[in-house]
């Protein structure tokens, strides 16, 4: 019942995108507005300081101009998700009885 109802919502999702589209004079496909949707990726970089530490950016490429104008039409926001960076500190790694778990204490 699950797989239906959810296989209802997704039809229900991509048609209000294609009819919205419509309305504002874009007449693509399903796979076309995917594809084109996927030039925009998350890309993260990771690197390591001085000190050890690692830090990890995440980040969403440019929009290409193809997706600024999908997301304008829909009123979406052309960078999803906000810049987000991580760093993990130097630590040092106890092996426990169990060989498959680790603890890491800061150092």
């Amino acid at each position: 019942m699950a797989h239906l109802h959810l296989g209802l919502l997704a039809y229900w999702l991509v048609s209000t995108i294609r009819y919205q589209l419509k309305l504002q004079g874009i007449n693509h496909g399903w796979s076309e507005i995917v594809r084109i949707m996927n030039t925009q990726k998350m890309v993260t970089t990771t690197i390591e300081n001085t000190k050890g530490d690692t830090i990890q950016i995440r980040q969403c490429s440019e929009p290409t101009v193809e997706v600024q104008l999908i997301c304008n039409k829909l009123k979406y926001r052309q960078i999803p998700l906000p810049r987000k960076k991580s760093v993990w500190h130097t630590g040092e790694i106890l092996k426990n009885e169990n060989p498959q778990c680790q603890i890491v204490m800061d150092g």
